[in-house]
């Protein structure tokens, strides 16, 4: 595996501090959300490292290029649509700390404006027309928000130990059903691409799934836009693999 890896340029978390200790539910829901954001992480991370390597006149790549950032876009919608909309409003009912997740909130519409620049320039661009540095700027122009709210996320979720165990790990499954309901042909595949499951040793199981789930989904949903998923970091089964255009610029 060579240094090209999507654990940077944006720094990946660690779940060292709490995954182990199963006293409470917000370890685990701490745990779990790590995992999640560091999918998130790979992603954007995969996305940078390879945008000014794919050769210009390769138009099919970089229309499939264009695509897989599409998709991390539609999935971070997803993630955070479904904490303000099904997560968030949970923990303040249980908490009855009204507020309690509004820095987290605050957090999601600091990064917005960039964020949405980007997909926009994802879904308009040509691929003619594609620009690399372009696609590497837009990213530099949210990313410090955006890393900042995923690490921070952590520490809220941590300090939940002092509320109800049970209510807590409720309200993440809660939250992870309406995670599961999401475009299995442009999301799943991503999740799975982008989850290692070597990462701190293989200890964790993430995303836990029956055994023949990535097979559906390599064999089944990925099919549909397969060009795009050259560009994960990871392989449906989540063993890691290197990016498909990790050096030798062409901008």
């Amino acid at each position: 595996m060579s240094s090209h890896w999507a654990d940077k340029p944006y720094p990946l978390l660690s779940t060292a501090p709490f995954s182990k200790d199963s006293s409470h539910a917000a370890y685990y829901v701490a745990t779990q959300m790590t995992l999640a954001h560091n999918g998130i992480l790979r992603g954007l991370n995969s996305i940078y490292l390879q945008a000014t390597h794919i050769p210009r006149e390769d138009l099919e790549a970089i229309r499939d290029f264009l695509t897989y950032c599409q998709c991390w876009c539609e999935s971070m919608h997803h993630h955070h649509d479904a904490e303000e909309q099904e997560f968030f409003p949970s923990i303040e009912l249980l908490t009855e700390v009204q507020g309690i997740m509004e820095r987290n909130k605050e957090q999601h519409r600091a990064f917005t404006p960039g964020f949405a620049l980007f997909q926009e320039y994802s879904q308009t661009c040509l691929p003619k027309d594609y620009d690399g540095r372009k696609i590497q700027s837009l990213i530099e122009a949210f990313a410090e928000p955006l890393t900042k709210h995923l690490h921070d996320e952590i520490e809220t979720l941590r300090a939940l130990d002092k509320y109800d165990s049970g209510r807590i790990r409720q309200a993440y499954k809660r939250f992870e059903k309406t995670l599961m309901a999401t475009d299995n042909y442009r999301i799943a595949p991503l999740v799975f691409g982008t989850a290692d499951r070597s990462f701190e040793g293989g200890m964790h199981d993430f995303p836990s799934v029956p055994f023949f789930v990535p097979y559906v989904i390599h064999y089944v949903f990925a099919q549909r836009y397969r060009g795009a998923w050259r560009f994960n970091p990871c392989t449906m089964w989540r063993d890691r693999r290197e990016l498909a255009f990790p050096g030798g610029s062409t901008y």
